[in-house]
């Protein structure tokens, strides 16, 4: 049980981030569960099914990139990460431009640091994309100048891709130390009380919508196990 309760608790962090910062499609979420089942019925290495106490626990090889069923962003930040994509494709597919922006990433880091593009369907790739489109910020505002562009971010766009990173980052702790070979139902617990922790502290409304997301997942998953753990 101990190797399996905390993957189930990934999967529910997942379902947490797609549940608040993915729009919802019922006809592809459909899609993707019929495939999803097709598939479990002719592999039987990717997907293992455990009964154990009454719980049964289904299980990927790396829940750290399991797919999402929606690759649309809800409204609030569906403008904004557009726009931030359109960036980050400008100066990827374009040497001339790139070149630009290295001149002062150099000056800044003392190094060359490339734009990373997100896969819209993994939203640990969307916070890695936007964690080092902030880091470079600065850089990238006055490439953008140099360049003779129009695009331009205000403070308010800066500080709602700030707010995204810092509710997405506990997500990813928790993941990764979740997926831990050592991870036990007690270094779990103690994964998911950090992470809700850290929501609160937060205090914005997609830290608290996310906090709400993860409580109801969580509470899904819990079993008789979990909660004797939670007494003692």
């Amino acid at each position: 049980m101990n190797c399996y309760q905390p993957l189930c608790f990934v999967h529910g962090l997942q379902l947490a981030v797609v549940d608040m910062l993915y729009k919802k499609n019922i006809e592809r979420e459909e899609e993707h569960q019929e495939i999803t089942s097709n598939e479990s019925d002719t592999d039987d290495e990717t997907n293992d099914t455990h009964e154990e106490q009454g719980v049964t626990v289904t299980t990927t090889t790396d829940p750290r990139h399991l797919h999402l069923s929606r690759d649309e962003v809800i409204p609030r930040y569906n403008d904004l990460l557009h726009k931030v994509r359109k960036v980050v494709k400008l100066f990827k597919r374009s040497t001339k431009y790139d070149m630009y922006l290295q001149k002062y990433v150099k000056e800044d880091t003392g190094k060359e640091l490339s734009l990373i593009l997100d896969c819209r369907t993994r939203w640990n790739s969307l916070l890695a994309m936007m964690e080092r489109f902030h880091k470079l910020k600065v850089c990238i505002d006055k490439a953008l100048i140099d360049m003779g562009s129009d695009t331009t971010f205000s403070d308010l766009e800066w500080s709602k891709i700030k707010d995204l990173i810092e509710s997405l980052q506990p997500f990813k702790l928790a993941v990764e130390a979740l997926c831990r070979r050592d991870s036990t139902l007690l270094t779990a617990e103690t994964t998911l009380k950090f992470i809700l922790e850290k929501l609160v502290t937060q205090d914005t409304m997609l830290s608290a919508e996310l906090s709400e997301a993860l409580r109801v997942r969580i509470k899904e998953r819990r079993t008789v196990v979990t909660g004797i753990l939670i007494y003692l």
